[in-house]
């Protein structure tokens, strides 16, 4: 969007107001402060409620005195565009995935989630008591002039959409495929053209062929997104984002503007936010499944196993390369390895084993 038209859009939806230079600074009135919220996802769907439901428990925790109007993708600007709101100060918070953001820093894709590391378990740990989230702040997010808080977790993603099928490493040669972020690093190394799309813009280029194939999140995402009309081959599991970060991130000054209670507020909704998103993902997503399945036919299917030991073979080559773009990202990658390590051990002697033994009791209703 030209940088005209992107004023004029934000004086007619803020009419009555002061118009888009009002943007610029919270408007602050009897003790009010007054934010605005651009999203990269659209206001349908779980993460366009959840939005909602954040700046509803921001104003409620705050007794009205922070009240923050969100702006869903293509209200007030492009979802890939608001960082780029952000920056410039013409709203004070955005919302969305650290990896939509991989032009501007050569970290950030790390915050987002990495191919065959950690679950989403191990990514709360990491961001809550691992000091992810003010390494993150340091290594990423503040040398953008904004602040970084989690604001939601997809947990394991499903594979993707195809419009063929793909079994060997060979189905993956000259694709053209929509997968942000350090997956995405992955399959260019298989000859994959990997295109950065917004979720608006995703179903029109699967219509037109301009790509053949997407990730997005999972069941319950993808059957809103409506994906299946136009193709049906349904891959999993999700080796590029076994859990994947969702950001809040803050204009500084208007973060540092305000008083402690209302950080802490909205340092409260946004971790109530990560919770309430995962657990929604955690709830709707199998009767998602079997409705794509037995109700419009989708074609569920598991990645090969040769596919899957190649990639992961070449993952860790790729990662480490990537991280050695800055020493941010040299930073960032050694803190979440070194916790992957840390995690690993455990992770299987809990959760995996029981998740075999799991299947061995058949329970039904009484």
């Amino acid at each position: 969007m030209k940088r005209r038209d992107f004023f004029k859009s934000a004086t007619a939806v803020t009419a009555g107001a002061a118009g888009a230079s009002a943007l610029a600074t919270p408007a602050i009135s009897q003790g009010m402060t007054e934010w605005v919220c651009v999203s990269a996802f659209g206001r349908a769907g779980l993460l366009g409620s959840a939005l909602e439901k954040f700046a509803e428990d921001v104003k409620t925790m705050t007794d009205g005195k922070l009240v923050i109007t969100p702006y869903h993708d293509g209200e007030l600007v492009g979802g890939l565009e608001s960082m780029d709101a952000v920056q410039s100060g013409t709203a004070q918070m955005g919302y969305g995935a650290p990896y939509y953001w991989e032009g501007k820093s050569d970290s950030i894709s790390f915050v987002a989630a990495m191919p065959y590391g950690l679950n989403v378990q191990e990514q709360n740990a990491w961001l809550y008591y691992g000091d992810g989230i003010a390494m993150a702040d340091k290594l990423a997010y503040n040398p953008l002039g904004v602040k970084f808080l989690p604001m939601g977790n997809t947990g394991n993603q499903m594979g993707g959409w195809y419009a063929k099928e793909i079994n060997t490493v060979d189905d993956l040669s000259g694709l053209k495929f929509r997968m942000p972020g350090l997956g995405g690093e992955v399959l260019k190394t298989f000859g994959v053209n990997v295109i950065l799309l917004s979720g608006s813009d995703t179903l029109p280029a699967l219509t037109s062929g301009q790509i053949d194939g997407t990730e997005w999140i999972g069941p319950a995402a993808d059957l809103g997104a409506g994906f299946f009309r136009v193709v049906n081959n349904y891959y999993y599991p999700g080796w590029h984002e076994p859990a994947t970060v969702l950001d809040g991130f803050f204009d500084m000054a208007a973060w540092e503007a305000l008083d402690d209670q209302s950080r802490a507020a909205v340092e409260r909704a946004a971790a109530s936010t990560n919770l309430w998103i995962l657990s929604q993902f955690q709830a709707v997503n199998n009767a998602a499944l079997q409705t794509l399945v037995n109700e419009h036919d989708v074609n569920l299917l598991p990645y090969s196993d040769e596919l899957l030991q190649a990639i992961g073979e070449r993952t860790p080559d790729v990662l480490s390369e990537r991280a050695k773009s800055s020493p941010e990202a040299t930073e960032l990658y050694n803190s979440l390895v070194s916790w992957r390590s840390t995690m690993v051990e455990w992770s299987g002697i809990s959760e995996g084993k029981f998740m075999q033994a799991r299947t061995s009791a058949n329970f039904s209703t009484i």
